[in-house]
């Protein structure tokens, strides 16, 4: 086994002198499914407070990352520091809240009944603190927009009532970038939209956590299963599908008052002063010539926070940061490359992206050194891999290609940068990639286990710690195999798809 290691070693670095290839496959194998498992079960546990951004929970998780990449020897990216830290707001939720409707049939008789976290809803990440009562209004996607001669509000009063949204906006023939909605269909603006018409409450259409809604004096708000939706309209003899179906297609508000009256409570400790940080070491470069040039990989840090219940966040994205700290850890112990590797553990993507987008105004290393970003997130659950965009940069791909071939052995697929999108940025990566750096990312396929996106079931139970392993050694190869090629060129263009 030693000697068809050293071949397929030496196939795949072939630069490498004798006594490196026995290092490289030393400290390969001291990467294992236990400890890449055991860096995501740390940050799942509750004394991080599933990571939210600006909270303690989070400055606890990033001074735990920064305190590895010490003990490895991994320098510090800020000067003597590994952070640099940005002003975040953010909202304590102390318990579940309530959610109930006194209920009126077909027949205008009062059905009471009282709604279940997390089964029937989710309270506000950033909800306002107190209790409200109003007649339930279902007001479509909540958007006023007049350059589009669309309002969901018009003709119907929701002062002093509380208010039913959907999620996204109407997608007409010839469906209209999300650019050309984003000023008026973002979550924190349909909020805002709904307060300013007079509304006391919002009842989201969507349970999911969502962390980056900003807060709104007064507001109160959770987000609701539709399942619950279908009872309100079923008790009033409406089908909801058909509202839905035809709010979608007709480009036409479908707002109405349904009758029901909606009791919501949220128990709320909003902090206006909080802060987060970005996480970076580096394992600097020596070659004279390509040591400025750097290799970046990063993964989010930050989670979902407590929504009275912890929402651990194992998969999302414990995962990606566990992933790419076994790699680090191991790489430390290799001779140093010719080209700078980082290691970014990214705030606040839960609350927009704001991260990443804090890094791209003041990146450490300019585009054009930057031989590629490559993101992990929610790299913990499959028998696969992806690596996405390496049909569009070949030269940076090759190296992933090699390594999966030659060792790791899992089914690898790629694909080629959708240049066209010009949609919401969901992903670090894309967030990056809309401002300029060579973004690519790694997923598993094939998922295995079930599910649980933003969930408090998201636990460190979901993991797969066999495809981890993997992923992290995948990674320690081919970063180092990339940070030693000479022959990749900065001024490549994307390839033709």
């Amino acid at each position: 086994m030693r000697f068809t290691l050293l071949i397929a070693f030496t196939l795949c670095f072939t630069w490498l002198k004798a006594q490196d290839e026995a290092e490289i496959i030393k400290h390969f194998h001291s990467i294992t499914a236990s400890e890449v498992f055991g860096y995501a079960n740390t940050l799942s546990q509750p004394e991080f407070d599933g990571r939210l951004a600006g909270s303690p929970g989070y400055t606890k998780a990033a001074q735990w990352v920064g305190q590895h990449l010490e003990e490895w020897g991994i320098s510090p990216a800020y000067g003597d520091s590994y952070f640099k830290s940005y002003p975040q707001d953010y909202t304590l939720v102390k318990s579940a809240g309530s959610f109930s409707v006194v209920m009126l049939d077909k027949k205008g008789n009062s059905i009471e009944k009282s709604y279940s976290f997390p089964e029937h809803y989710y309270p506000g990440s950033n909800s306002a603190n107190g209790t409200v009562s109003g007649e339930l209004v279902y007001i479509g996607f909540g958007i006023t927009a007049p350059q589009h001669n669309y309002d969901d509000y018009k003709g119907i009063d929701v002062k002093g009532k509380i208010v039913m949204i959907e999620p996204g906006h109407p997608k007409p023939e010839g469906a209209i970038e999300w650019n050309d909605w984003a000023n008026v269909a973002g979550s924190s603006i349909k909020i805002k939209n709904a307060l300013n018409h007079g509304a006391v409450g919002v009842l989201y259409i969507s349970k999911i956590a969502s962390p980056g809604i900003k807060y709104q004096e007064d507001m109160i708000y959770c987000h609701i299963d539709k399942k619950v939706v279908n009872e309100f309209f079923f008790a009033r003899n409406l089908d909801y599908t058909k509202v839905l179906e035809k709010l979608k297609s007709k480009h036409k508000a479908q707002s109405l008052a349904l009758g029901h009256t909606i009791t919501l409570s949220a128990e709320t400790d909003y902090h206006a002063d909080g802060q987060y940080a970005n996480v970076i070491g580096i394992i600097p470069g020596t070659d004279p010539q390509l040591k400025d040039e750097v290799i970046m990989v990063g993964a989010h840090l930050d989670g979902q926070g407590n929504l009275g219940q912890l929402f651990p966040g194992a998969l999302d994205n414990a995962s990606g940061v566990a992933d790419i700290m076994a790699a680090a850890r191991a790489l430390s112990n290799l001779p140093a490359p010719k080209r700078t590797i980082a290691f970014f553990f990214i705030g606040a993507e839960e609350k927009g992206l704001l991260g990443a987008l804090e890094y791209a105004k003041d990146p450490l290393y300019t585009r054009d050194k930057t031989v590629c970003y490559i993101n992990l997130d929610m790299v913990g659950n499959g028998t696969g891999l992806y690596f996405g965009g390496g049909e569009s940069f070949p030269d940076i791909y090759k190296h992933f290609k090699q390594s999966n071939q030659q060792y790791i052995h899992r089914t690898l697929k790629t694909n080629y940068l959708n240049r066209a999108y010009k949609g919401r940025p969901r992903t670090d990566g894309m967030a990056l990639s809309q401002e300029g750096f060579r973004a690519l990312s790694v997923h598993c396929t094939d998922r295995v286990k079930k599910l649980y996106y933003h969930h408090p079931a998201d636990t460190p139970e979901t993991l797969v710690p066999e495809i981890m392993e993997d992923v992290s050694k995948w990674l320690y190869l081919s970063l180092y195999s990339l940070a030693n090629d000479e022959s990749v060129d900065l001024n490549e263009v994307m390839k033709p798809e």
